[in-house]
């Protein structure tokens, strides 16, 4: 389990989040992303694997009320062709949202299993380990872990940003 209060404390102390999130592995990374949504109030399931016509995984299928998020966990250091490689990731995790809902209309179980209501607004999400240029690419968002919980409690002002 990540503490993110030793995280914190670590900030506080002026240490970069990057070099703190540097030494941690893609599943700690990944975990760190489900407990900020753990504290923000979300059911979360990690690793959701589900089959459609292929079989998907989503790294963080986050629910509160009415609000679902499917987020692709992305550690990537510094590159030069991160940005194509960040567009073609939110086609990517758009394409797995669809296919989760087509999954989730047909599978009641797994529905109710979710806690998932009738009406509820899906959302396709990124969150990196860097701070990107782009803050979304066609329908889904790319948010850096370190503006995660901001992102997250001012979720209402950019969900009506228009695409």
């Amino acid at each position: 389990m990540i503490d993110l209060e030793k995280i914190e404390f670590e900030v506080l102390k002026n240490r970069p989040i990057e070099e703190i999130l540097d030494s941690f592995n893609w599943k700690e990374f990944e975990e760190t992303v489900a407990e900020i949504f753990r504290r923000n109030g979300f059911f979360v399931k990690q690793n959701f694997r589900f089959k459609t016509n292929r079989r998907y995984e989503i790294d963080v299928f986050a629910i509160r009320q009415d609000l679902i998020f499917c987020v692709d966990c992305k550690k990537w250091s510094e590159g030069r062709n991160k940005k194509s490689g960040l567009k073609s990731a939110t086609k990517d995790q758009e394409i797995r949202m669809k296919e989760l809902k087509k999954f989730l209309k047909k599978n009641i179980i797994a529905k109710e299993m979710l806690k998932i209501k009738p009406k509820v607004d899906y959302n396709p999400l990124i969150v990196t380990f860097l701070d990107e240029d782009l803050l979304h690419e066609n329908n889904c968002f790319i948010v850096p872990v370190w503006k995660l919980n901001s992102f997250l409690l001012e979720i209402d002002k950019y969900l009506k940003l228009s695409f």
